[in-house]
C-alpha cells in the first residue's frame, strides 16, 4: 500500500456544488452505465497486491479488469448477480462460478477472503447499497465520509468534481482482516 500512498496528483478544488445530497444520490442511482479507472491495492493477513483497475458497470452487471504492474497478472471479471466468469492473462479459457455465492467462492480461492462486489458498485459512487441497512456519516456538502455496511467500513478520503457531480477519488474499504484502497483517476458517466 505504501506505493499507492505516494501517488499524488495536484488538484484544484472546484467550487462546492449546491446540489442537495438527495438529488445527487437519485442521479447516481439512476445511471444506466458508468466506468471508473484507476488503481487498487489490497492487504490481508497474509497477502497483498496492487494494480490498475477498470470497472465498467452496466445495470446490475459489471466488467472488472485488474492488472498488476506492467500488465502482469491481468484478470477480466464479468460479474452478474449469481454468476461470475473470470479470464486470466488473456487466456481464452475461463473459470465460471454459478450461484448466489459465486464471487465469494472465486475470491476465497484466489485471495482467501470474500468481497461484497454487489455493494462495492454503490460504494465506488459514494453511495450506500440500497439493499442493505447502513450507518452513514456525511460532510457539510452531504457526501459520504464514512459508511458502515455488511460488516465493512468505507472511508472516503477525497472527492473530485466531475462533469455531473462530486465523485470519490480516494476511498478505503476495510474490515478487521482486509483493507482495499481505491484511487479513481477517471470517471465516465
Amino acid at each position: 500500500l505504501p506505493l499507492l500512498a505516494g501517488c499524488a496528483r495536484q488538484r484544484v478544488e472546484a467550487p462546492v456544488s449546491a446540489e442537495p445530497a438527495a438529488v445527487r444520490e437519485e442521479r447516481l442511482l439512476g445511471l444506466a452505465q458508468w466506468e471508473a479507472r484507476g488503481r487498487v491495492a489490497f492487504k490481508s493477513v497474509d497477502k497483498g497486491g496492487q494494480g490498475s483497475l477498470q470497472w465498467l458497470q452496466t445495470g446490475s452487471a459489471a466488467r472488472i479488469r485488474l492488472s498488476g504492474p506492467f500488465g502482469a497478472g491481468a484478470y477480466e471479471i464479468n460479474w452478474m448477480p449469481g454468476q461470475i466468469t473470470v479470464y486470466s492473462g488473456g487466456a481464452e479459457a475461463a473459470l465460471e462460478y454459478l450461484g448466489p455465492d459465486a464471487v465469494e467462492r472465486f475470491l476465497a480461492e484466489q485471495v482467501g477472503w470474500s468481497f461484497p462486489v454487489g455493494s462495492v458498485r454503490y460504494w465506488l459512487l459514494g453511495l450506500a447499497d440500497p439493499a442493505t441497512p447502513a450507518a452513514e456519516q456525511a460532510d457539510a456538502q452531504g457526501r459520504l465520509r464514512e459508511l458502515q455496511q455488511s460488516g465493512w467500513v468505507v472511508r472516503y478520503e477525497d472527492y473530485a468534481q466531475g462533469a455531473a457531480t462530486w465523485l470519490p477519488h480516494k476511498l478505503v474499504i476495510e474490515r478487521e482482516d482486509v483493507r482495499v484502497r481505491f484511487v479513481i483517476d477517471k470517471w465516465v458517466l
